[in-house]
């Protein structure tokens, strides 16, 4: 029969006995009872020096650090050309210590994700420039216009990363 994991009368399937308490409750109460006394011997042990007890105080006593919520102007970024100029300055604020290394990094990885995003709608946008102009047929060829097109981007990626050395 489906549906029905064991046979009626099978003691192994019988699950939890009926009044039983779950483990979480049963420790609880025993915290309940006994928890002003464990904290006392654990507070005891702490001063006797004793490693694990001093962390377990020290953890509850002192909050934990965070850093510390440090603002900076970065400007405009809507161009991979305004990242590349937007990048130096997170570095130059990272040395200076007016944001953590921690800090730093996030951003940048944050930035790399915005380039991402721009190269995606530049070359977008570009794509369907050229549908657009082969779809209009004009009276050049199409290899002419993907020619063109190549040299374009070329030139944009040349402008963002500056001139090439041999």
């Amino acid at each position: 029969m489906r549906g029905r994991p064991f046979e009626p009368g099978n003691k192994m399937g019988r699950g939890r006995p009926p009044g039983s308490r779950n483990k979480k409750t049963v420790f609880q109460e025993a915290i309940d009872d006994h928890g002003e006394a464990i904290i006392k011997q654990c507070q005891v042990m702490a001063l006797k020096g004793h490693p694990a007890a001093l962390r377990l105080c020290v953890e509850r006593l002192v909050p934990p650090c965070t850093a510390p919520g440090s603002r900076f102007r970065l400007g405009p970024v809507r161009t991979a050309a305004d990242l590349l100029k937007a990048l130096p300055r997170v570095m130059q604020e990272v040395a200076r210590g007016r944001l953590t290394a921690q800090e730093g990094e996030a951003i940048a990885r944050t930035m790399e994700s915005h380039r991402r995003t721009i190269e995606a709608e530049e070359f977008n946008s570009r794509l369907k420039a050229l549908e657009q102009r082969m779809s209009e047929g004009s009276d050049r060829d199409d290899a002419s216009i993907v020619g063109e097109t190549a040299r374009n981007v070329e030139d944009e990626e040349e402008e963002l990363e500056g001139p090439r050395v041999p």
